[in-house]
């Protein structure tokens, strides 16, 4: 059941992405929905989980390891990992971006073995690494598309798109990071309070206060607080819904199951991503034979450690 709820988080986020894309088309200026969604997440996990607590007759046992954990956990990934994403989703698309974060369970793995005494067989070893060729064989296509960088012989314009693109795919890489940090540290402190329903709404409620002291920051508080309940865009409302759903099914996954396994199977999104994308944005996202290649490699890498696992 862990691995069905993995594969629900990475079917969540798929379309998590793909509103987003959808929203940013319909929306001037540069909200990418990163407060509205986050703003979402705290509200809908915060009556999921009492919801929850008022099912097991508010029995309720705090723990301070555990809290800091998710804090952290929060932190890494709804706070960097989303709003490195959403700015590289607007930059190369959300099929790109997805395809480039994914390369988070490989940053899991590595935490699960050195933190958490996690262990992996051969086949699950197998195909994470046939994941892991699917990441570098689309980075190795990028940068030739890229001719290897920017070149004294561009126009100003060309250099511009340059920088714009490789902006964006080392935006989704740091991405990867953040998520595949932030999962560990998910697994981490449920194996200290096994409590998915607390962990995914204290990390939600961190993000909230990164996300208004980011916007505070750049001075864009009032008007970002706002756009958001004044201009009501229906895709970052989906959005908000869609990327609550998911890091609660990796909650309730990593409950029952290594965070190595869970993530591992939640990398299903860029191909979820890709399908979706094909069906919701026929006329926005042509994508070129590299990427179906990066996508078959990674789906590859997940079927085989499900069998295997």
């Amino acid at each position: 059941m862990g691995l069905v709820f993995a594969f629900m988080s990475g079917l969540a986020f798929a379309f998590n992405n793909i509103f987003i894309k959808k929203g940013m088309k319909n929306q001037e200026g540069g909200d990418n929905a990163y407060f509205l969604t986050v703003f979402m997440n705290v509200v809908l996990l915060g009556l999921t989980f009492f919801l929850a607590w008022m099912v097991r007759g508010f029995a309720f046992s705090f723990n301070l390891t555990a809290f800091l954990f998710f804090v952290l956990s929060g932190i890494f990934t709804t706070a960097l990992g989303r709003l490195t994403l959403f700015a590289s989703i607007r930059r190369i698309g959300p099929s790109r971006a997805s395809a480039l974060k994914n390369g988070a369970p490989m940053f899991t793995v590595l935490f699960a073995l050195l933190f958490l005494g996690e262990w992996i067989r051969l086949g699950p070893a197998v195909g994470i690494a046939g994941m892991l060729a699917g990441i570098l064989f689309q980075g190795f296509i990028l940068f030739r598309q890229n001719g290897g960088g920017i070149t004294v012989s561009q126009t100003e314009e060309a250099k511009a798109t340059t920088y714009r693109q490789w902006l964006g795919y080392g935006l989704a890489i740091l991405s990867a990071i953040a998520f595949g940090v932030g999962q560990g540290l998910r697994k981490q402190g449920l194996l200290e309070m096994n409590d998915a329903f607390f962990g995914a709404w204290i990390g939600a409620v961190t993000s909230l206060v990164f996300v208004c002291l980011y916007e505070a920051a750049r001075g864009q508080f009032i008007t970002v607080v706002r756009k958001s309940f004044l201009e009501v865009n229906r895709y970052y409302l989906l959005a908000g819904v869609m990327s609550t759903m998911g890091p609660l099914f990796f909650f309730l996954g990593s409950t029952l199951t290594q965070v190595s396994y869970v993530s591992v199977v939640a990398a299903a999104e860029p191909l979820l991503t890709v399908l979706i994308s094909k069906w919701m944005l026929k006329q926005d996202e042509p994508l070129p034979w590299s990427v179906w290649a990066t996508v078959f490699l990674i789906l590859c890498g997940t079927v085989l450690m499900l069998m295997t696992s």
